[in-house]
């Protein structure tokens, strides 16, 4: 009789928890990773509370003021509000200029993306008919400094950019902490990219060293450039790095992964060539069955017993390559669903620029300006009048000069 002990099963072996698990768990991928629709409904969404709250900034305007009566009288429909596709250029410039103003104070690489990430996700709940980008900017630039150890004096920082104060820059420093829910971690790509630097040493010894080098710096610019586009709420920082680097170099990274998840050579082949492999091998499998089938007697067939027909199915079974363990996912699918991601990620990367020329940018704050002060609009209407009106009586006297000349020319022929 057994004893309970010897039932009990064997205990499974404790799952190693990995980093991609630990990024998993931070607040960085609970709140703000999405898919490609979430993240376009959550800026349509944000477009729309722009847009109704400049028009009820139209509806409050003092009616007896002239600049009022000229917005009334032009249409309200046709006042210029900012568009989706302007608003995410706009806030792209500003990115920009977040950078260059980063590089001015000598901040380090994990700063200035986390000042850049911090814009990206504030306009992801607020539109820039709300709150002016450039001022956003500076105060997301001055809280990153102070999160990533990079801390500059409110006054010195103040100093350094023309029209601003201590107050201005403050002010907004609430407002962006309530709507990062807290949240001010940032993961980046670099950390990730240095170590598949180190990585591929190991694992891939013989290596060129100055090609890895060279393909690791130009990885590092392309990780720079990824902050300005949508990747970074798509994708984990892992995925953005190792798409950066296989832009860099394709073939060291697919030899890297190969050997990283145990890829033989011939496992490497495409899923058209696995295919002809595995119909050949049945083929061959087929072949060698029907030999073996017709060496036998039909007699001998027929009195083959269940036992031997047992170990017939036994054999053929042993035959076929061993299984992976319960829920492991085999290497070449983990290969081809992680190069599938790869690509994903650097075709989003390769997507033309949102960065508008300096006039474009300049039309779209002027936009920003007025849906933030309807008022600088209706002076704008009031002043086109004018200039209009002017034109016109310039017109008319020109016309009466030249009509009493003509006059005065007739009476003179006459007489």
């Amino acid at each position: 009789m057994t004893s309970s002990e010897d039932l009990t099963p064997p205990p499974k072996k404790p799952r190693t928890v990995s980093n991609d698990d630990l990024y998993r768990r931070s607040t960085q991928y609970r709140y703000w990773s999405f898919t490609q629709s979430k993240l376009e409904d959550l800026r349509v969404l944000a477009n729309k509370k722009g847009r109704v709250l400049t028009h009820k900034r139209l509806e409050d305007l003092d009616p007896s003021l002239d600049e009022a009566k000229m917005i009334k009288e032009n249409d309200v429909a046709q006042f210029p509000y900012v568009s989706l596709d302007e608003e995410l250029k706009i806030i792209t410039y500003y990115a920009r200029k977040c950078q260059d103003l980063a590089n001015f104070f000598h901040l380090p690489s994990q700063a200035r993306s986390t000042a850049i990430i911090y814009l990206y996700k504030f306009y992801l709940t607020y539109s820039v008919m709300t709150y002016h980008p450039q001022h956003i900017m500076y105060t997301c630039l001055f809280l990153a400094a102070k999160v990533e150890n990079s801390f500059i004096g409110i006054n010195n920082f103040s100093k350094a950019i023309p029209k601003t104060s201590p107050e201005s820059i403050l002010q907004y420093e609430y407002l962006i902490l309530q709507t990062l829910r807290f949240s001010l971690r940032c993961h980046h790509s670099y950390q990730p990219l240095y170590g598949f630097y180190l990585d591929i040493q190991q694992l891939l010894p013989k290596v060129d060293r100055k090609r890895l080098g060279q393909s690791c710096d130009h990885a590092r610019d392309l990780v720079g450039e990824s902050l300005f586009f949508d990747v970074n709420f798509l994708f984990t920082p892992p995925q953005i790095a190792l798409a950066c680097l296989w832009r860099s170099d394709d073939i060291l990274v697919e030899r890297y992964l190969a050997k990283k998840l145990g890829l033989k050579r011939k496992q490497k082949e495409t899923d058209g060539a696995e295919a002809e492999a595995e119909a050949e091998a049945e083929a061959e499998a087929g072949a060698e069955a029907e030999t073996e089938t017709e060496t036998e007697t039909e007699a001998e067939a027929e009195t083959k017993t269940e036992a031997e027909a047992k170990t017939d199915t036994e054999t053929k079974t042993d035959t076929k390559p061993p299984k992976t363990e319960e829920g492991e996912v085999p290497p070449q699918q983990r290969f081809d669903k992680m190069f599938q991601t790869i690509k994903k990620c650097s075709r989003l990367i390769d997507q033309a620029s949102r960065n508008p020329s300096v006039e474009e940018a300049k039309d779209i704050s002027s936009k920003i300006r007025y849906c933030l002060e309807p008022l600088r609009y209706g002076r704008k209407l009031l002043k086109q009048r004018i200039a209009i009106s002017e034109i016109v009586e310039e017109a008319n006297t020109k016309r009466s000069v030249s009509t009493e000349s003509e006059q005065t020319s007739k009476r003179q022929k006459t007489q």
